[in-house]
């Protein structure tokens, strides 16, 4: 039997989907085009501000003469206050439907971007990332359930191929816009450059997404599990994230943190509306898409300082060499998710997601046997680039793929899920590549730091050039086996007659629940 809606979720775009027009592009109607373009927007600001700053910190730390460790709040803030509003995102949408709180979202980026790049102390900046995580906290779950429920479940892979855009090449545009922002200007044009952004955005909303309809009933915040889950996050990202505290400080929080989680489920499970429903991970498609998710997300994120790392420690290139090594992933991401998106409907999950993690996988190894001190930037680029087409088969697909089967109050809960895991395998695997990294490093070069060894001669550096790439080959071999477990996951699924029926449950369960 299907559930009763709650507003502002899965009814938002109903009127669309049920009056089909002619598509305009990519197999999107005008309309859901013009709501893929403005979710898009919300995308592409959270994901540049999380990243863009990277690159300016050396600048952040002359300009308010602080430390390293002062300064890399400007980067925790902006996680802490994203973790803390992701798991309210349902239920706020719920309460008061799910185009408003996207609105307020976006104004609120926009009031908190003012005040980053008007920020006089370090202490104002800091507390302005916070709040523009706050904001991008509840935009990028929001922004995917809105954009799933203005489609029909076996159309979501069209639409994430507009709005996942700006959450793949994000991350990857981020640092290569700040650098060029920084070699022109001030590090305040990092941060208003996404206030006439979210103007546009909260214009677009305005214009082209439809109204929340009347709620049929007022919903109620869980705020028990509220009290109970956003602490818990918190507490594992700041423990994750929080470089400057000493180790067991952050063992004992994130520790702390899990039993609040924990607890969080147990209320979960009995509680007739929870804040988020974790049940879904027994849903094998929602389940198993998660753990595909983190699996992939985990060492991918994680891996990605590798690279700079060896660019500009290793060989002594500069900041641009990296950058310029990063656009060849992000070529083959967007074009790759255009074609996974269309691939989805015909094929399913298994075949499109196996096949861009066979890719990752091999491109992977490929790098891991091939990496010297001299490799050739354009060998490099290439490996990227078929990387890069992975991954685009892989990360969006998984989040369409594994919403397939939600509808209604569900679609909103998975998303914000699904947004969580994300983040926190990104976080997870940050820390673990890195101390892995770190700990190889020492190993390999008698106990040398790559902070030491960047203070070096050219002479003296040249002489650990080897010992160095061997501790990233063997890190970049740790971040493949949990790639391989992704796939090991991923084949386990049901082949293709099974997602077909699968995807076509959803529609029929609306049509019985008079949805």
């Amino acid at each position: 039997m299907s559930e009763p809606t709650r507003p502002g979720v899965d009814k938002l775009t109903r009127s669309e989907v049920s009056t089909p027009t002619r598509p305009a592009v990519g197999g999107l109607t005008r309309t859901e085009l013009r709501v893929a373009v403005v979710l898009a927007f919300g995308g592409l600001m959270a994901v540049l501000d999380a990243t863009i700053v990277v690159v300016a910190l050396p600048r952040l730390m002359a300009a308010f003469g602080a430390s390293l460790t002062s300064v890399q709040w400007i980067i925790t803030a902006y996680t802490l206050g994203m973790v803390t509003t992701m798991p309210l995102a349902a239920g706020l949408a719920a309460r008061w439907g799910a185009r408003r709180v996207y609105l307020v979202a976006l104004a609120g980026f926009a009031v908190a971007s003012a005040v980053a790049g008007a920020a006089g102390d370090l202490g104002w900046l800091i507390g302005a990332r916070a709040a523009q995580g706050l904001s991008g906290g509840l935009m990028t779950p929001l922004g995917m359930a809105i954009g799933f429920g203005a489609v029909a479940p076996e159309r979501r892979g069209r639409m994430v191929a507009v709005t996942g855009l700006p959450l793949l090449i994000g991350p990857i545009l981020g640092p290569v816009l700040g650098a060029a922002l920084l070699g022109t200007g001030s590090w305040r044009a990092l941060f208003f450059l996404t206030v006439p952004l979210a103007l546009a955005g909260a214009a677009g909303t305005l214009a082209w997404l439809p109204a929340d309809p009347a709620p049929r009933q007022r919903v109620r915040l869980d705020l028990p599990g509220a009290m109970l889950l956003v602490p818990g996050i918190v507490a594992v990202a700041y423990g994750i994230s929080a470089n400057d505290s000493a180790a067991w400080t952050r063992i004992a929080t994130v520790a702390v943190g899990a039993v609040l989680v924990a607890a969080f489920s147990v209320r979960a499970l009995t509680h007739p509306e929870p804040l988020l429903r974790i049940r879904l991970f027994g849903d094998p498609t929602f389940g198993r898409g998660a753990a595909v998710l983190a699996l992939y997300a985990a060492p991918y994120f994680g891996s990605a300082l590798l690279m700079p790392a060896y660019v500009q420690t290793l060989r002594l290139d500069s900041a641009s060499v990296t950058a310029a090594l990063m656009i060849p992933g992000a070529v083959g991401m967007g074009l790759s998710l255009q074609v996974a998106a269309r691939l989805l409907e015909r094929l399913g999950p298994r075949l499109v997601v196996g096949t861009g993690l066979g890719l990752a996988i091999a491109s992977g190894v490929v790098q891991a046997i091939i990496l010297r001190p001299d490799t050739p930037y354009p060998l490099l680029g290439l490996l990227g680039l078929v990387q890069g087409a992975g991954t685009g088969a892989i990360m969006m697909p998984t989040m369409s793929g594994s919403s397939r089967n939600l509808h209604g109050p569900d679609l909103a809960s998975g998303s914000a899920l699904l947004a969580l895991v994300s983040t926190i395998a990104n976080g997870m695997g940050t820390v673990l590549i890195s101390a892995l990294f770190t700990v190889l490093t020492a190993a390999t070069t008698g106990g040398a730091s790559l902070t030491a060894l960047a203070g070096q001669g050219t002479a003296e550096r040249a002489a650990q050039a080897v010992a160095v790439t061997d501790a990233l080959r063997w890190a970049q071999a740790a971040a493949l086996v949990l790639m391989s477990l992704a796939l090991l996951v991923r084949l386990r699924s049901p082949g293709r007659a099974s997602a077909i029926l699968d995807r076509r449950e959803p529609a029929a369960a609306r049509t019985r629940g008079g949805t």
